[in-house]
């Protein structure tokens, strides 16, 4: 497979995600049976109360996780992009193991973290170390060019 279907197989996936986590959050298909809202009234009046709200927004930051990934991974070439996949076939099943065992988690004062947090914190981490490891082999590129 050529190396720009692989990175635009990314961007779709990044997409996948992000309609599969504004479904959960139940604002879509307001009119149709395969809604997810469960509507209810408050003071404020009638609003979307969809039971898997958090699992929508776990994905939706997930979405954008893969979509900035994707976009430093543009500027990749075959080399660097198979170390960033090993790289991936490790980190992406333990921060999702971890993620699933600390969260929702409660908060010093009182709160619930949820799992969308889990998802925030080990996909920002998980950008800082794509954008080092596509860095450090241009890095290592460059000078390898220079001892020529």
């Amino acid at each position: 497979m050529n190396l720009w279907y692989k990175k635009a197989s990314i961007f779709m996936i990044a997409g996948a995600a992000y309609l599969a986590g504004q479904y959960l959050r139940g604002v879509w298909f307001q009119h149709l049976s395969i809604n997810t809202c469960r509507y209810a009234t408050d003071s404020w009046g009638v609003f979307c109360n969809s039971p898997y709200l958090d699992q929508g927004y776990a994905l939706l930051t997930l979405a954008q996780v893969i979509a900035i990934t994707a976009a430093i991974l543009l500027f990749v070439n075959a080399a660097t992009f198979r170390k960033w996949l090993k790289f991936s076939a490790f980190y992406i099943p333990v921060a999702t193991a971890l993620t699933l065992w600390m969260y929702p988690a409660h908060t010093f004062l009182g709160g619930v973290a949820p799992v969308s947090q889990g998802v925030h914190l080990f996909g920002n981490l998980y950008i800082i170390i794509t954008l080092g490891i596509v860095l450090w082999d241009f890095l290592a590129s460059r000078r390898a060019g220079r001892k020529v």
